[in-house]
């Protein structure tokens, strides 16, 4: 009988056993999507020079030796694209190597991805991380319906208090949080999306699967290293970050000096329907991801203009709308242009895009209403389609395709495919341009027609990645 008992009494003891470590791997995350940071309660990596904190949506360890930080949004395709190679990354490292911490960073010509943003946001706030991933997971899977009455099912899919959480929206409770993630990654750099740093190394763009794995088995050695050296695994990301991080250049990423001059490829950069002015068997064709508040846009437009005259007939240029995110009336002085294109053509285009760069930058209402009269547009048009943001899919289609290109910071040139950044000075145009023309002569004298010479060099180049 006391046998029995003894028996019984271990049965009993081992089911609670296993009860009790059922709960803590509930809690420390380690089923899939679960986070181990939850368990860890309030803790700080504020002194790192890429700051997280318990109050950003985390998944992995707390004393993970490699921190990948996720600056991102829910409408990118390119964001969706990467997110293939981050579970592929979690799977294959899992939470005790690898930490992956967002940060929402909604890009301004995608019109849901605010609204998105916050509502995730208030989902981590409200629920943790576990719902956030579930929420995160959601959207993406339905990037083309972003909307509150979808975010609501979602975040009621994800175990969130419905009463809570529509309150929290209403009164745009979690939006700090969205704008504080922008304000520090437009400090650190950040100008699109997805923009990634792995223990402070820079991944900008939809990498592939082997350049994260790369990035990442070298901060693992690196982390080995500092462990052995006496840092405590909670302070890894601290010290790694601190190694690696280097302040963003601003006079590069703005415009100031050439980004990439390494890049020896030849791009498929298409004209599309954009704007374009000079001889359309022009045999060099440059196209310019620019905008109207930039400075450096400003200081390039001359050199373009003296480009113009000295290659007369030989070369055409293309205007790409790239307004970035830090310039707050870039996105309603491209609206200006593009409606005064509708009204007016390709002329009223270009005389509005050299009325806004005389008047850079004073891109209030009001002085959006004095240039519509002095180019003689409709203001009642002109006015609805910033208001409305009437041609913000041009633009984001141009953005979309800046990024795929690389084309980061502004003003950024292709030359018949070849990249230039920055305001340069002419000589750097006319040694490109001058190489170009020689070959598109030859093509020309191989029989290509004149006005075919872009499109056969174009059949050749690199193509970007591919929209999702």
């Amino acid at each position: 009988m006391k046998q029995g008992t003894a028996i019984v009494g271990f049965i009993l003891s081992f089911l609670a056993g296993m009860l009790v470590m059922w709960g803590l791997n509930q809690g420390t995350g380690l089923k899939k999507d679960s986070i181990k940071a939850d368990a860890s309660g309030a803790w700080s990596d504020a002194e790192s020079p890429v700051p997280v904190t318990s109050k950003d949506p985390t998944w992995g360890s707390r004393t993970a030796p490699v921190t990948m930080v996720v600056f991102s949004e829910f409408e990118c395709p390119f964001c969706s694209r990467v997110e293939g190679s981050l579970e592929a990354i979690k799977t294959e490292y899992g939470p005790e190597k690898i930490r992956v911490v967002w940060k929402s960073y909604p890009l301004p010509f995608h019109a849901n991805a605010r609204p998105a943003s916050v509502a995730a946001e208030t989902v981590r706030a409200l629920a943790g991380n576990d719902a956030f991933w579930k929420f995160h997971k959601t959207a993406f899977a339905n990037q083309k319906a972003l909307n509150r009455e979808n975010f609501e099912k979602w975040a009621a899919d994800a175990g969130v208090d419905m009463v809570k959480f529509k309150d929290a929206l209403d009164k745009n409770t979690y939006a700090e949080k969205v704008d504080a993630d922008q304000k520090l990654g437009q400090s650190l750099g950040v100008r699109g999306t997805p923009h990634a740093f792995i223990n402070g190394v820079v991944m900008n763009g939809a990498q592939p699967l082997d350049k994260f794995k790369e990035v990442v088995d070298a901060q693992l050695t690196a982390a080995k290293a500092l462990a052995d050296g006496g840092t405590k695994p909670d302070k890894v990301y601290v010290e790694a970050t601190k190694k690696n991080f280097k302040p963003a250049d601003k006079a590069a990423e703005r415009g100031e000096r050439p980004e990439r001059a390494e890049d020896k490829n030849v791009w498929n950069v298409p004209v599309g329907k954009s704007p374009v002015k000079g001889a359309p068997d022009a045999l060099v064709t440059l196209v310019i991801f620019s905008e109207y508040q930039c400075p450096f846009c400003k200081r390039v437009e001359p050199t373009l203009d003296q480009l113009m005259k000295d290659y007369a007939g030989k070369l055409r240029i293309v205007w790409k709308d790239r307004p970035l995110s830090f310039h707050a009336d870039a996105e309603p002085a491209a609206m200006f242009v593009a409606e005064a294109r509708k009204q007016k053509g390709d002329k009223g285009f270009w005389d509005a895009h050299n009325l806004l760069f005389q008047n850079q930058p004073k891109f209030k209402m009001e002085n959006f209403e004095e240039y519509a009269k002095t180019l003689g547009l409709n203001w009642a048009a002109v006015k609805k389609a910033i208001e409305t943001k009437a041609h913000a899919a041009s633009i984001a289609a141009d953005v979309e395709l800046a990024e795929s290109l690389r084309a980061s910071g502004t003003p950024h040139m292709f030359i018949n495919g070849r990249r230039l950044s920055g305001a340069q000075p002419i000589d750097s145009f006319k040694k490109v341009i001058d190489e170009e023309l020689a070959k598109a002569e030859a093509l020309v004298k191989a029989g290509t027609p004149a006005k075919a010479v872009y499109d056969e060099i174009m059949k050749k180049a690199q193509t970007p990645a591919a929209k999702k």
